[in-house]
């Protein structure tokens, strides 16, 4: 009888502690669904976000919590996956248009940079003979370099170089006017 009451109150404290753990588990799926929901809104926002950028940081800063963050039900897994993963990939999109977007007008800057360079070399290799073609070659290459000051830069990798060998240039012209 002793056995009996003694085995009783263990399958008694077993059932009450899985019970509590099953509310627990319970209470921490909730918790963590309201966690993931309220990351899923704020990924859906970055969307309309102004700097791509940042939403990309942001984006990313977001990931970083939905990992630290508990499971959810398992019949709200792959729903819930599926409306973060959704948001973030319009986030990534608009990342990478951003990024096409800039290495093109980079592309085109970088053209009508060697372009000007190209103007440049041929105003230099023109003979200058008189004082009116000294000062109308001038005019032209101060034209030039106005024309450089509007542009914006190209991939880094040509564009230090081309500064280079525009200056280079003008320079040279500049002293054999001198």
């Amino acid at each position: 009888t002793e056995i009996w009451k003694t085995y009783q109150a263990a399958v008694e404290s077993f059932y009450d502690m899985l019970k509590l753990n099953k509310e627990l588990r319970d209470y921490d799926f909730k918790k963590n669904l309201e966690q993931k929901e309220q990351l899923c809104e704020e990924a859906e926002k970055l969307s309309e976000e102004e700097n791509v950028l940042e939403a990309f940081r942001s984006l990313q800063a977001l990931h970083d919590k939905w990992r630290e963050i508990g499971p959810v039900a398992k019949e709200m897994r792959e729903t819930l996956w599926a409306r973060f993963k959704e948001a973030s990939a319009a986030v990534n999109k608009r990342h990478q248009a951003f990024f096409e977007q800039r290495k093109k007008r980079e592309k085109e800057n970088e053209d009508a940079k060697t372009s000007l360079c190209e103007k440049l070399e041929a105003i230099i290799a023109e003979d200058h003979a008189t004082y009116a073609a000294w000062d109308e070659a001038t005019k032209q290459i101060i034209a030039l370099q106005e024309d450089w000051k509007k542009l914006g830069f190209a991939a880094r990798k040509v564009n230090a170089a081309l500064f280079t060998r525009f200056r280079a240039k003008c320079d040279e012209f500049f002293s054999e006017k001198a």
